[in-house]
């Protein structure tokens, strides 16, 4: 028998869908939102953590709930962003950095990015190994207002575990795009896979808890080894 909060999380995620909530709007209050379906207000929280679970909306300390920004709808967000090192704890992982260098964002950047043009972004290119043979090659931009330092030392290691933990920083959420096409010359050498191979491309667009885009990546898999989960809630 399905109880009040999940009718209500349903309802209301049938607006999100219909587009009756306009992207990165505020949702109603509490108490509006109590008047509206006449349940208590552990009924409406309780539906409202069911929608931050699904990754609808997020909140925002002292302002408030409001709905993500869907950059790309109908795609499956694969959720857990906890960074490919703690996804592969136990595993031997290292990494290659290829380039590591500050950049400014050109306009095509920056709307991804959700920055402006000219302002100043880190870009790195590894190739990733477990237990010795290369995983993926992530080519990824962070912006450097949120993330000030970026050196070969943190880069070798784990980013996103620099960035939750020394950074305290809290990521939020992230769209992703998934597709194959066929690897390069250059990309099937670091690969070891011969040109012409298919890839498991990524493309990543990820959020703080507070809506901000603070990194852009695209990454080409092994498709020889990759595998992804798909979680759901």
């Amino acid at each position: 028998m399905t109880v009040k909060y999940q009718m209500v999380a349903s309802a209301l995620e049938n607006d999100i869908l219909k587009g009756n909530f306009q992207a990165n709007e505020k949702l109603p209050t509490e108490e509006e939102l109590m008047h509206r379906f006449q349940v208590s207000r552990n009924t409406i929280r309780r539906a409202l953590k069911i929608l931050a679970d699904e990754g609808y909306v997020y909140q925002v300390q002292g302002s408030g709930l409001f709905l993500r920004e869907f950059s790309r709808p109908g795609c499956i967000t694969i959720r857990k962003m906890r960074g490919l090192t703690s996804e592969l704890a136990g595993a031997d992982m290292n990494s290659s950095i290829i380039e590591l260098s500050l950049v400014l964002a050109d306009s095509k950047l920056a709307a991804k990015m959700k920055c402006k043009p000219g302002d100043s972004l880190y870009y790195i290119k590894r190739l990733r190994f477990v237990n010795g043979e290369p995983l993926v090659l992530e080519e990824a931009y962070y912006n450097k207002t949120l993330v000030p330092y970026l050196n070969t030392e943190i880069a070798e290691s784990s980013i996103y575990r620099y960035i939750t933990e020394d950074l305290r920083l809290k990521v939020g959420f992230a769209d992703k795009l998934i597709y194959c096409e066929k690897l390069s010359k250059e990309d099937g050498l670091h690969l070891s896979l011969p040109e012409g191979d298919p890839s498991l491309v990524v493309e990543n667009t990820v959020f703080l808890n507070t809506g901000v885009v603070f990194n852009v990546s695209l990454e080409k898999y092994n498709y020889a080894s990759a595998r992804l989960l798909a979680l759901t809630f």
